[in-house]
């Protein structure tokens, strides 16, 4: 079975609606972005649009590739002190000459609406209310949306990383989950992939992985995405879809993951109007 993101799009979408008819202060979004990503182009433009489908103002402040850092460093003081802003996201990758760490940080913890400042990561790993960061917790909204549990589950997450890998890690534990995380270290991967009740990839190779890999009932989150031959892919091959959708639970890229982190930032954007 494909995990379409469309009907919890759908669904989200309604129940953010009525979320927002409920408030006095209407969230807004300031984005950072610097040029240069092919895909980052593609989610800033899938942000925005989910935000003025929804009434919320969003905010663009698009740099030139070669832009200092204490260019971003002023722009992020500046939306910090504007109460009329509730969101502030630096749109990752930032080229290599910038301190990605270092200017997230420059954002207000209570703003951090992707949750990836060492205030709100330090919480999350505490087990502590945390604003989580977006791509995990659109994983986690879209298992619900599903009825997966995660409870007593053997998972592995292959990718280590800040953003995705160990945040995520840290919510499946809180639901249960025994979590194992790989790397480009772990020896036996085939092995670990196939004892895996549900395997989270995000290594971002094309057809890294095909249906060969997988055992019957595996729930296979697919969060990588890449362009390869001009077209947006994840690390499972689009040619095992059809084989892989017959016995095990897949989300499809497109269509999975990147919209689920899109509604997960505006749930979060809504959550931190109602909570602050």
């Amino acid at each position: 079975m494909l995990l379409n993101a469309k009907p919890y799009v759908e669904a989200k979408m309604k129940e953010l609606k009525e979320r927002l008819s409920e408030l006095d202060v209407t969230p807004k979004l300031a984005i950072i972005q610097v040029e240069g990503n092919q895909a980052s182009d593609k989610y800033v433009g899938n942000k925005k649009k989910k935000c003025t489908e929804l009434g919320i103002p969003v905010e663009l402040y698009y740099f030139s590739k070669d832009v200092e850092s204490h260019t971003i460093e002023e722009k992020i003081a500046e939306l910090n002190s504007n109460d009329e802003v509730t969101g502030i996201l630096i749109q990752l990758p930032l080229p290599k000459h910038l301190d990605e760490q270092f200017l997230i940080n420059q954002i207000c913890p209570y703003k951090d609406v992707d949750g990836l400042t060492w205030y709100n990561i330090g919480r999350l790993s505490q087990g502590i209310y945390a604003i989580p960061p977006c791509t995990p917790k659109g994983v986690i909204e879209l298992m619900d949306f599903y009825d997966i549990s995660l409870e007593g589950k053997d998972v592995l997450i292959i990718n280590d990383s800040n953003l995705v890998g160990k945040p995520l890690a840290q919510l499946m534990l809180q639901r249960g989950a025994t979590v194992t995380i790989a790397h480009k270290l772990t020896q036996d991967l085939d092995d670990k992939i196939m004892k895996a009740d549900i395997v989270a990839t995000a290594v971002g190779i094309p057809n890294f992985l095909s249906a060969c890999d997988f055992m019957d009932d595996t729930v296979i989150i697919d969060i990588a995405t890449t362009f390869h031959e001009g077209k947006l892919c994840g690390d499972v091959a689009k040619s095992s879809y059809d084989t892989i959708s017959a016995y095990c639970h897949l989300t499809p890229v497109p269509g999975g993951i990147g919209q689920t982190t899109v509604m997960a930032l505006l749930d979060t954007l809504v959550e931190i109007v109602e909570k602050y």
